[in-house]
């Protein structure tokens, strides 16, 4: 009968239907996934009065961050190009938070951005105090979701960059919840940079005791975390220890914490508890560095061969820029302690101002280096009161030295 289609027909194209329809939803249900993920979030950028900001964090969000969120099996088909057509018309689906993500076909030649130089682009162009509050979640996106790993000098960057702009505080918190933003202080060159940027904010704000305490304490911090947080030690990868010290008691930086706790010291007129601070730490620091040796001697030659481990220092600029303020706390600490410990430190500042010498001729830059060490030494008025003083347990200092080396 012309027209009429048999109801076995009709069963056997509805079985044909569901077969296909099922098909179908087994191809969506394995490019899709809608899950809620209670352990994590969403990482959100705050936005910023500046748009070019605003674009480089919300392209790094969506292209770098958020992908990492999928099961690696939907992440490897995202950029598959045998799967573009399906996801064109039914993307991966992700639901954490109650923010659902939509995930299409990326070619990752052209549509997958550079995380390096993205991640520099986005901290060069923080300028505002609210671009850096940004900061500690664009570390977290970048390395803790999308498991991208930075060379130390992004880190020092990252340090330098927030600690010129007085965020301080913002990089310690970041370091202390390193777990979570994975800022490490596992190369000298970034643990240096952190306490300079410490000293360089009590002298700024002209040795006032609040900001000499202030400075001792976060000074304190970082040492603290170097000793008791293993995720700033430095990693096994890199091959045998190099270094004579740990980070926590390498005598370049546990001179800084002299140098604050000195200062301290002398502005309190050696109030309770402090001259006894001062001895202490200069008894530790003299335990650990030679007496014939200059901060440079501190390490030995092989150290240098490596930019971040303590090649950085062979640069000038960036010499002064660590050296100031050790020269200046030994100094300083000669100034509190009895004369047989002022000796001592002053033997080692000798060396150290040594060195410094030679770097100030050998550079004509005017970096913070030398700006640094300009201010300490020639603008600052803390220290030319003490002159005489110094100068004077200094040339005793010398002829015991010349005494000895006779004998």
């Amino acid at each position: 009968m012309s027209g009429i289609v048999p109801t076995t027909n009709l069963r056997a194209g509805s079985k044909v239907l569901e077969a296909l329809s099922r098909t179908a939803a087994l191809q969506r249900r394995c490019l899709s996934t809608s899950q809620f993920r209670q352990a994590t979030h969403v990482i959100k950028f705050s936005k910023t009065k500046d748009p070019k900001l605003n674009e480089l964090l919300t392209t790094i969000r969506d292209k770098i961050i958020l992908p990492s969120y999928l099961p690696l099996d939907q992440q490897k088909k995202m950029y598959n190009a045998k799967y573009k057509q399906a996801l064109e018309t039914d993307p991966i689906i992700l639901t954490i938070d109650g923010e659902e993500l939509r995930f299409g076909y990326r070619d990752r030649l052209t549509e997958l951005p550079n995380t390096k130089k993205s991640f520099k682009q986005a901290v060069d162009a923080m300028a505002a105090a609210k671009d850096f509050q940004n900061l500690p979640k664009l570390l977290e996106g970048v390395t803790q979701h999308a498991a991208r790993k930075l060379d130390p000098s992004f880190y020092s960057m990252v340090v330098r960059k927030a600690g010129k702009n007085g965020d301080i505080q913002l990089i310690l918190d970041a370091v202390r919840n390193v777990k979570r933003t994975g800022l490490k202080l596992d190369h000298s060159i970034t643990i240096n940079e952190l306490l300079v940027l410490i000293q360089k904010a009590a002298i700024d704000e002209d040795w006032q005791l609040r900001a000499l305490e202030l400075a001792l304490k976060r000074t304190q911090t970082v040492l603290d975390l170097l000793e008791g947080e293993p995720r700033h030690a430095p990693s096994r990868a890199r091959g045998p220890e190099i270094r004579s010290f740990p980070f926590y008691r390498d005598p370049q930086f546990l001179a800084m914490r002299l140098h604050l706790a000195a200062a301290l010291a002398i502005k309190q007129s050696g109030g309770k508890g402090t001259k006894e601070r001062v001895v202490k730490y200069t008894e530790e620091l003299l335990r650990l560095w030679p007496g014939k040796a200059g901060l440079l001697d501190l390490q030995p030659a092989e150290a240098y061969k490596y930019e971040f481990e303590m090649g950085y220092m062979l640069d000038r600029n960036v010499y002064l820029w660590a050296a100031a303020p050790v020269l200046n706390g030994l100094k300083l600490a000669a100034e509190v302690v009895e004369p047989e410990l002022a000796k001592q430190l002053l033997k080692r500042a000798r060396k150290v101002e040594e060195e410094a010498k030679a770097a100030l001729e050998a550079t004509a830059d005017t970096g913070r280096g030398v700006m640094l060490y300009k201010q300490i030494f020639e603008e600052q008025t803390f220290h030319k009161t003490l002159k005489p003083k110094t100068e004077k347990v200094g040339e005793e200092a010398e002829k015991v030295e010349k005494v000895e080396s006779a004998s």
